[in-house]
């Protein structure tokens, strides 16, 4: 069997280092004599494995500016129940979770009375940073209350998302949800986590989610960290739907 040419072995590797998220939030690749030493080839063949990439849809090269990374088609219909991470699965999108923390606590004023229990009683808070190919796209702080909380205190998030772990371990699945959008000054700690402007304009959607007997289970905020991520809106006469896309 003859060997597979090497333009097409580093073809590979630099797809999976671009799916992985490796060249950061700017999505600029080295410069093609940096790729060139780092693989140990010509520019020819260099070049050759870069088109192959292109070919793919993942990166374009941009005359005179370099290479860079194509951001991924994602879009989530609102009209769904389905929460943002369940949709980017389902499209095959790379999505990564970063739980940044996980603890036990006593629920807000304001979750509790949107989860109709009373302040102070026992929770789960967890905050997670949603992020596709090295770009932050979401940072989400969600509120658990009892019984849920316990059943899933031990769920690895960073694979598994948090209503499909609800469901499985309880059963618990969302009937409804009533959402508000915001637009927030983005304060220090989310600016860097989403390497911009502290202070930026930024949306913020509250989710509050329901089972099927109208109890509240989950109340989620949701700050958009990215400015290419947005809500559109296609109007007809019949039905009005919204959905996220980003690019």
């Amino acid at each position: 069997m003859a060997a597979e040419p090497k333009y097409r072995r580093i073809a590979a590797e630099i797809a999976g280092r671009v799916r992985a998220g490796d060249f950061g939030a700017d999505g600029a690749l080295p410069s093609q004599r940096v790729l060139s030493e780092e693989y140990d080839v010509t520019l020819m063949t260099l070049r050759a494995a870069l088109q192959l990439v292109e070919s793919e849809g993942l990166i374009e090269q941009r005359p005179g500016r370099g290479t860079f990374v194509v951001p991924p088609v994602v879009t989530h219909d609102q009209a769904n129940l389905r929460s943002l991470a369940d949709e980017l699965n389902a499209q095959g999108v790379p999505l990564r979770t970063e739980v940044l923390g996980r603890d036990r606590q006593k629920l807000p004023r304001e979750v509790a009375v949107e989860l109709g229990v009373d302040a102070g009683s026992p929770g789960l808070r967890l905050e997670r940073l949603r992020s596709v190919r090295g770009v932050a796209l979401l940072h989400q702080v969600s509120w658990v209350p009892q019984p849920w909380a316990d059943a899933v205190a031990e769920i690895d998030f960073r694979g598994s998302p948090l209503y499909a772990a609800i469901a499985e371990a309880t059963g618990t699945t969302p009937e409804r949800a009533e959402e508000a959008l915001t637009a927030e000054a983005l304060d220090a700690g989310l600016a860097t986590l989403g390497q911009t402007a502290q202070g930026r304009p930024a949306l913020v959607m509250r989710r509050t989610t329901f089972d099927g007997t109208g109890r509240a289970y989950v109340v989620d905020t949701a700050t958009i960290l990215d400015e290419r991520l947005r809500i559109v809106t296609d109007r007809r006469r019949s039905e009005v739907t919204h959905t996220w896309r980003f690019g």
